[in-house]
């Protein structure tokens, strides 16, 4: 009784970084999700650091009041500009990563996933330094723009009778925990994708 082999030598195969070759079939799950997201966050951030190159000409440009500079976010505390510009910087780079690792990842070019998982890895660092900033920045700008409210209002004859200090303090606890909440969730996307595109059999759906 003759036996065959069901071996296609037509069939696409993939080698790992440790040499082993197996079939490749086309992305799934979690590892497409991450090329998909990646793309998205990747403009977005693109679109967010012509906003802030924008921003940060018209503040250039434009004279202020004492009243406005107070409530820059510039002017928070000393070199607050050039920390924002890093910030920026630091953006627009991040921003072309993702989507270079995005495309070149949904193509299951090795590259790309190598980005993707490089990408990620420092994402989840930056993360946590961008989150408590952002906190910290958003904390300390509140009482200028508080103070400045407050002020307008009661320079209004028409203006509430309520105490609107307490509705302020209110609105910046939600604001600051909606900054956390934001921060962490793509703080665990970010580190969930470096896991993933971290083992030897996400990157076997790669060549």
């Amino acid at each position: 009784m003759s036996s065959h082999s069901t071996y296609n030598p037509y069939t696409p195969t993939y080698t790992t970084e440790s040499g082993s070759a197996g079939a490749k079939g086309p992305l799934r799950g979690f590892v497409k999700v991450v090329c998909i997201f990646f793309i998205i966050l990747g403009a977005l951030g693109l679109l967010h650091t012509i906003q802030a190159v924008v921003g940060l000409s018209m503040n250039f440009i434009m004279e202020s009041t004492p009243e406005q500079k107070a409530m820059n976010g510039l002017n928070i505390f000393p070199g607050a500009i050039i920390v924002t510009i890093l910030f920026v910087l630091i953006n627009f780079c991040v921003s072309i990563c993702l989507i270079l690792g995005g495309v070149m990842g949904l193509k299951q070019k090795l590259k790309g996933a190598k980005l993707i998982r490089s990408t990620a890895g420092f994402m989840v660092v930056f993360k946590i330094v961008e989150t408590v900033y952002g906190t910290v920045a958003g904390y300390l700008l509140f009482g200028p723009i508080k103070e400045q409210m407050i002020k307008q209002m009661q320079a209004d004859p028409n203006g509430p009778k309520i105490d609107m200090g307490f509705i302020f303090d209110i609105g910046m606890y939600v604001g600051l925990a909606f900054v956390v909440l934001m921060g962490l969730a793509m703080f665990l996307f970010y580190l969930f994708a470096f896991l993933k595109f971290n083992k030897q059999q996400t990157l076997a759906q790669f060549s």
